[in-house]
């Protein structure tokens, strides 16, 4: 039983860091087209670095707030 809810548990670690990653190439091309924006590509590689459950929730949570102050 413990083991099915580690491979669940995995799986969506999985798939949060595959989001980020997906989310983290929109935030450099995003930061390239307004010129070089460096929080952006610093961003983007936290976002694209992140590998344990702590700096996946540190990444997402910046990102965001980052959102959040860079509209579209």
């Amino acid at each position: 039983m413990m083991r099915v809810i580690n491979e669940k548990r995995a799986a969506r670690f999985g798939q949060r860091c595959h989001n980020l990653n997906t989310a983290a190439v929109a935030v450099r091309e995003r930061a390239v087209r307004r010129g070089y924006d460096l929080d952006g590509w610093r961003l983007a590689r936290l976002m694209r670095d992140a590998s344990t459950d702590a700096q996946v929730n540190v990444a997402e949570r910046k990102f965001n707030a980052w959102l959040q102050g860079n509209p579209a």
